[in-house]
């Protein structure tokens, strides 16, 4: 474990291949403890198909020279592009002296406040959509995921999962390529959809909303009639 200085301390090991990046936050009396996973499925910076396990301990003591107490939320989150690029920088860090110790120190200190409610995941819609081809063509991916599973309870976490992607990058990315959102693009196909089956006339109203992802007819019909300006029961008798 590397002494960044007398209060905080940093261990950085590869690690097992893992589903995808995350940060936990635990405490004691004396310390926090931040642990950072950092997978090369979904990390959006170079890892050379490795994994990282990052762990970091700050002794409480640090923070009493702000005669405040610093109160630390407990939990396990995923990770933000900021976040990533932050822990790349540290694992990829060739400094040395007190050039290293200066930078490692800001760095954790800003990983610690981005963990916190306050300040996690902001700051994400600064992140430009990268050229390699292995994110783009996850884009795409998600693309023909949502068009395949149109009856199934899409939502970005699910997705992103299933493709590989980090969220906030996702939906970023979805929208630079598409030029519409990915609640945008389920709503339309699913609405587009609806209106293919109705036309067919083989399947009920009730039949219809559920092939497109619906559980209740009701929330169907308003969706359908938001879209199109009439609801199904109305288009169905003009057909």
């Amino acid at each position: 474990m590397e002494f960044v200085n007398e209060f905080i301390f940093l261990s950085i090991q590869p690690t097992n291949e893992l589903d995808s990046s995350f940060c936990e936050i635990n405490q004691d009396k004396n310390y926090i403890y931040l642990k950072f996973g950092l997978s090369s499925i979904d990390c959006l910076f170079n890892l050379d198909s490795k994994s990282y396990q990052i762990d970091v301990r700050i002794s409480k003591t640090y923070f009493e020279k702000y005669n405040d107490n610093l109160p630390v939320e407990i939990n396990h989150q995923s990770i933000c592009c900021n976040m990533q690029l932050k822990l790349w920088e540290i694992v990829n860090c060739k400094l040395e002296g007190i050039t290293r110790k200066i930078f490692l120190e800001s760095t954790i200190l800003f990983l610690l406040c981005r963990t916190q409610k306050d300040g996690y995941n902001t700051g994400c819609e600064s992140c430009e959509l990268s050229n390699r081809t292995i994110e783009i063509d996850r884009i795409y991916q998600a693309k023909k995921f949502i068009l395949e599973n149109l009856s199934s309870n899409l939502t970005i976490p699910i997705i992103a999962k299933n493709v590989g992607l980090n969220e906030c990058y996702l939906k970023k990315g979805f929208k630079e390529i598409f030029n519409q959102t990915i609640f945008d693009f389920i709503q339309e196909n699913r609405m587009i959809t609806a209106k293919h089956l109705l036309e067919s006339k083989n399947l009920s109203i009730t039949e219809v909303a559920f092939s497109v992802g619906y559980s209740s007819l009701s929330s169907f019909s308003q969706a359908y009639k938001n879209y199109f300006g009439i609801s199904p029961n109305e288009f169905v008798k003009q057909i």
